[in-house]
């Protein structure tokens, strides 16, 4: 009986330290590199414009997103494809 209570209160201990982190917010993050698609603005990863994308563990700004070479497009003058990867300006 003993073994049994020892076990239950082990396993309620294990369950509420795993619930620990559950009140954290994300605004409380602060990042210092991002993830591809996503460009580091002020400690917060935002995701590059349109379809772009960026390098892994990027740490600058919206300058690390691109439109890879052979994304294609659409606009009034017909059909268009990136020969280069086109990178994004301030």
């Amino acid at each position: 009986m003993k073994r049994k209570f020892i076990f239950i209160i082990g396993m309620m201990l294990l369950a509420s330290s795993q619930n620990a982190d559950a009140a954290c917010v994300a605004t409380d993050k602060s990042y210092t590199a991002c993830k591809p698609g996503y460009y580091l603005n002020n400690g917060v990863c935002s995701a590059c414009p349109e379809s772009g994308t960026s390098a892994d563990r990027n740490k600058t700004g919206i300058t690390e997103c691109y439109l890879p070479s052979g994304t294609t497009g659409n606009d009034a003058t017909g059909s268009f494809e990136y020969t280069n990867d086109c990178h994004y300006n301030k």
